[in-house]
């Protein structure tokens, strides 16, 4: 026998083209492939080629039946990164989501903080599906919003928006109903000085952000961090123009 070459009657035949029919239900568009082989490969290179495939539909197969195990690993080394770096992640539409790292808050103007909901209006959010469950100390998730005033500051409320200092804050008129159709209950209309110790918030993306033109100023004292932004999206086009952090 030559090397890679059998005798199987009174002709030489190639091992690799036997080999190449089996393989193939005994078609013989495998032929093209021989024909692009070097003259002096004796069909090593298609052999190696079909070796290879192989290999790798063996490791997918084991990659698939281990697909848990490695997803769960993953998860926990998310969630060691985030107890260690400080990290969470945002997914509510209102603000960029993505990954945040929680710092000292600073209770200024333009600060991005991350804070929990009074009961009142956190369980009227848990029974409307605009927020989710979380670590607040009612169950339900903190939020990312902007502080948009701060004590000692004028704000003027009306449907047709907020203004804070005389300064009209764009894009802010009020929703009358939800995304579902329910009526929405809203901050009290009229001006006003915020008190000591409250902040009123909004989401970057007014149209979809249930804020404190709906829920009233925040307690500063429910802050528990700011946050700075480390790997976020820019806020999502075509979003419907409802009030409510999705769920």
């Amino acid at each position: 026998m030559f090397a890679g070459f059998r005798n199987d009657s009174n002709n030489f035949q190639p091992e690799f083209v036997s080999r190449a029919l089996i393989f193939s239900g005994g078609k013989t568009r495998f032929l093209c492939h021989i024909a692009s082989l070097q003259p002096d490969s004796c069909g090593f290179a298609q052999e190696a080629h079909n070796r290879v495939v192989w290999k790798w539909l063996i490791l997918l197969c084991r990659l698939r039946r281990r697909l848990p195990l490695v997803l769960i690993a993953v998860s926990g080394a998310i969630a060691f990164a985030a107890t260690a770096f400080d990290l969470r992640v945002n997914t509510t539409v209102s603000m960029p989501t993505g990954l945040y790292r929680e710092v000292p808050p600073q209770l200024e103007r333009g600060a991005w903080v991350v804070f929990c909901l009074p009961e009142e209006p956190a369980r009227l959010g848990r029974d409307r599906d605009y927020l989710r469950r979380g670590s607040c100390a009612d169950g339900s998730q903190e939020l990312v919003k902007e502080i948009a005033a701060v004590p000692g500051d004028c704000v003027a409320f009306s449907r047709a928006g907020l203004t804070v200092n005389s300064h009209a804050v764009p894009g802010t008129a009020i929703q009358a109903i939800d995304r579902s159709g329910r009526a929405l209950p809203h901050a009290a209309f009229g001006e006003r000085r915020v008190a000591p110790g409250e902040l009123w918030v909004l989401g970057l993306d007014h149209g979809v952000s249930w804020d404190s033109r709906y829920f009233g100023p925040v307690p500063a004292c429910q802050v528990r961090a700011g946050a700075m932004p480390v790997l976020t999206f820019a806020l999502g086009s075509g979003q419907p123009k409802d009030a409510g952090d999705g769920p």
